[in-house]
């Protein structure tokens, strides 16, 4: 009754923090409606995969508000099925002063919305909220939406028609400073203060390219297949073939057959034989080389159908405690890394520290291919690290505790969808 009466009080905390954070009202430049959950306080904006996690969790308490989340989400949705990575339904004088957000709009399109991508989890999003209400309607009403919007993928981000999506900026991974991402940029001396300096070049000449895909692609100056974007990408695709099946059997069958394809190209370019783990991939002068970094990115095929050794091998990665079990696992980059940091006590994210969205991730994988006994260690350290310092934006992966990361944040709360398997 004990261990209830905390995970209860543990799922007040999370609709608590969830409520805190929205945001409603009307943009007149959009002439839309909106509702959303801010990440937090600071974060005052819409953010694509954090608006998905925020309608997973939610649907729990409220469906109401999930649903009118995603479709505030959906309604800024372009014609050729792009979706932005951030949108500003709401000024503060602070955007206004420190303008740090122009860089990466294109205002030939619209003041209100970056010009960036975030992982596409919508897909997944929409499955599990069907899942949790059994809304077929709400299901048939926007899956159109969502599956352009992975059609625009398949179009506009794959540049040499492998299959697999490329991203062009750090930031549309959703883990801006990964030391991975270190390599593209020739900071092999994994500098963070480097790679901040270099995206920050990287938006600037984009921008003075309206952020036209074409020449951004031509100069290749950050054309990276990410393992876990990818990896996405592909649930989100399985998800949709799920959906679908309930009332298209023929699209349920080609867009499974999309997703079986993506999942064959995951293992055959991400896979390193030599290391016996995934590494993701960038593009310059007409080559592709391997980010040979071991970073949580390299541990999200563990979601998908992949060969059973490699299965395996991931989760001896996982479970080395010299690498990623950590005593509060999974960092989100390997403890044997020159790269490690974690860099608590910053705002370096992604340098080491552990995340409850890619937890949840890793804990799904684990589930699903039955790795029940590591499953519930992950779970259990987990639930500690938010029943302990709360909702943070990220923990120390040696120690817990959350240093300069965000409170109140909304993602985390995915840790109680842990508590509902």
């Amino acid at each position: 009754m004990e261990k209830m009466d905390k995970y209860s009080s543990l799922k007040d905390r999370a609709f608590s923090v969830l409520k805190e954070n929205i945001k409603e009202g009307y943009n007149k430049a959009l002439r839309k409606k909106y509702f959303y959950i801010s990440p937090d306080r600071f974060h005052f904006h819409q953010w694509f995969w954090d608006s998905c996690f925020h309608s997973i969790v939610m649907a729990n308490f409220n469906p109401d508000y999930a649903k009118r989340e995603i479709e505030t989400l959906l309604s800024v949705q372009q014609e050729d099925g792009f979706i932005p990575h951030i949108i500003f339904w709401e000024w503060r004088l602070r955007d206004k002063l420190q303008r740090w957000w122009k860089k990466e709009v294109n205002e030939k399109i619209s003041r209100c919305f970056t010009s960036e991508v975030q992982p596409p989890v919508i897909g997944l999003t929409l499955l599990l909220i069907y899942e949790k209400t059994r809304d077929l309607e709400f299901v048939k009403s926007n899956i159109n939406k969502v599956e352009n919007f992975y059609n625009y993928l398949a179009l506009k981000r794959d540049p040499d028609g492998d299959g697999l999506i490329s991203i062009v900026t750090p930031m549309e991974s959703g883990m801006d400073l990964s030391p991975q991402y270190n390599i593209p940029f020739k900071n092999l001396n994994h500098d963070p203060d480097l790679t901040k300096k270099r995206i920050t070049e990287l938006l600037i000449r984009y921008k003075e390219w309206d952020w036209n895909l074409e020449k951004i692609f031509n100069a290749s100056i950050f054309d990276v297949e990410d393992v876990a974007y990818n990896t996405i990408y592909c649930l989100g695709l399985e998800a949709l073939s799920g959906l679908y099946s309930h009332f298209d059997k023929g699209k349920s069958t080609r867009i499974g057959e999309r997703a079986i394809f993506i999942k064959n190209k995951i293992v055959e370019k991400f896979w390193d034989e030599e290391q016996k783990i995934y590494f993701s991939i960038f593009h310059q002068s007409g080559k592709e080389h391997k980010m040979r970094v071991k970073t949580i990115s390299s541990l999200f095929p563990l979601t998908l159908d992949i060969p059973h050794k490699h299965l395996n091998h991931l989760i001896n990665h996982l479970k080395e405690e010299k690498e990623f079990w950590s005593p509060y696992p999974v960092p989100s980059v390997s403890m044997d890394e020159p790269s490690f940091g974690p860099l608590t006590n910053t705002r370096y994210l992604w340098r080491g520290t552990t995340w409850v969205n890619t937890n949840w991730f890793i804990a799904r994988g684990l589930q699903k291919h039955g790795y029940d006994n590591i499953y519930k260690e992950l779970k259990a350290k987990t639930l500690e690290l938010v029943s302990k310092y709360g909702f943070c934006e990220y923990y120390d992966p040696l120690r817990g505790e959350p240093g300069k990361a965000m409170r109140n944040f909304g993602w985390s709360t995915l840790a109680i969808e842990l508590i509902n398997d």
